[in-house]
């Protein structure tokens, strides 16, 4: 059985929309908490299998994809709300797709630089060997290293103009991990083990994709997810990259406010 920890960051009113916001890898429910949410929305922060404080020690079928959700959908059910929006950043995006995709209680799905998994099979096995290596390093090797080689990425070389307090903050977050629990994410739910989501995207379900203007892999990834669902509306904010609820807070609050506003009438 996991135990999956989260909080609110509005003060939840039954009358109210419920959005769920998942986190990256490597992070936590945390990192929404510096959003000016407005009191309008119920938004809900969980942390995801693996990381923070949700069980990290449990069988690795826990980890795979399908799981997960069905296991995020019993906290939902638990919580007793049966109408919600995904938000999802990152690896958390996947998480929010798949979600949205497969449980009719979800109304809309806001995505942030996020992917709907590799389309074709030799994509997927080169990523899962890819995954499979980074994996093994995070049980072999010191958590502090990882992290160190982690934060180097191109991905998130925007993240060095934020200030030392914020990437002090960053940092914290990811050190507080358990290397078991980032490890069986790579394992059995990275972008390879996944379900490629690029079929289903012919969906009714209302989505918003939210990019930096730095990040260009996800730029053209929308782009592409925009190909198959013209109606995603896709915003794309200057000086920001891959992490833009961080980079750029109020910007990211104000696209993923004003869509609910427009979702709700």
């Amino acid at each position: 059985m996991v135990e999956y920890a989260y909080q609110w960051f509005t003060p939840y009113k039954k009358e109210q929309p419920t959005i769920v916001c998942l986190h990256g890898f490597t992070g936590t429910s945390n990192t929404f908490q510096t959003l000016k949410f407005s009191e309008a929305y119920n938004y809900l922060g969980i942390d995801l299998i693996g990381h923070g404080k949700t069980s990290v020690f449990v069988h690795p079928d826990h980890y795979q994809m399908t799981n997960v959700i069905r296991e995020l959908q019993a906290l939902l059910q638990h919580l007793a709300i049966t109408s919600y929006y995904v938000l999802g950043y990152s690896m958390g995006g996947r998480v929010a797709l798949a979600w949205g995709l497969t449980d009719e209680n979800v109304k809309g799905i806001i995505l942030e630089n996020a992917s709907p998994g590799l389309a074709t099979l030799p994509e997927r096995t080169t990523r899962i060997d890819k995954d499979n290596r980074l994996a093994q390093r995070l049980l072999t090797e010191p958590l502090g290293d990882f992290i160190d080689f982690w934060q180097a990425l191109p991905l998130f070389d925007s993240q060095k103009q934020l200030s030392p307090k914020i990437q002090a903050k960053i940092r914290q977050e990811r050190m507080s991990q358990q290397p078991y629990g980032l490890a069986m994410s790579l394992f059995m739910m990275g972008t390879g083990q996944q379900p490629s989501y690029w079929n289903q995207l012919e969906t009714t379900i209302p989505l918003l994709y939210i990019t930096g203007e730095w990040d260009h892999k996800f730029q053209e990834i929308a782009r592409k997810m925009h190909i198959k669902q013209s109606a995603m509306h896709i915003h794309t904010v200057p000086n920001a990259g891959h992490c833009v609820h961080v980079e750029q807070p109020d910007m990211f609050l104000q696209l993923v406010e004003n869509w609910l506003k427009e979702q709700l009438g």
